[in-house]
């Protein structure tokens, strides 16, 4: 669910089509923007990133050191660190 006015972001690949419900996103002017993977996108997230504008806390499950990648993908592969 999207609040009136918030914005929706497909990033990467989807399936080609998909059913989306465009007189209910048009009527509440809901922003829907793709977004694949653009090198203009990543200095604008560090930035936001970095000022605070996003709290991405409630969005971390788990911290691996490098030493523990494989662990990392593992976890992520079963489903246990996806939100």
């Amino acid at each position: 669910a999207t609040r009136s006015g918030g914005v929706v972001v497909l990033v990467g690949h989807g399936s080609e089509m998909a059913t989306v419900p465009l007189f209910n996103a048009a009527s509440r002017e809901v922003d829907i923007r793709g977004v694949f993977r653009y090198c203009n996108s990543w200095p604008v997230a560090i930035s936001m990133l970095a000022s605070k504008k996003l709290n991405v806390k409630p969005l971390v499950t788990h911290r691996f050191p490098l030493e523990q990648a494989l662990q990392a993908f593992e976890t992520t592969h079963q489903g246990l660190g996806v939100k």
